[in-house]
């Protein structure tokens, strides 16, 4: 993005530049077919963006964290200190 602030640079370059950058982004696409038998199987695709991609990131980092945070405490020895008391 520095060629934009360079003076050198001539407006018609940025202009040809900036419509080669994609608006919404890269897709990402993913796809897997499993088949049990032959007339049984199940077939699944998906495509996001990296905006998509780095929400779902999010969302399975936190549920992740708060799984280990509820093993910890039904898990902690009853002789420790409660939160009640």
């Amino acid at each position: 993005m520095d060629h934009i602030f360079d003076k050198s640079v001539s407006s018609s370059a940025i202009d040809a530049r900036a419509g080669s950058i994609p608006t919404h982004g890269e897709r990402q696409r993913a796809e897997v077919e499993i088949s049990v038998t032959k007339n049984v199987g199940l077939r699944a695709s998906v495509d996001v963006s990296s905006g998509g991609l780095l929400s779902i990131a999010a969302l399975v980092s936190s549920i992740l964290l708060s799984t280990a945070v509820l093993v910890h405490v039904a898990t902690r020895d009853g002789r420790s200190k409660s939160l009640w008391r």
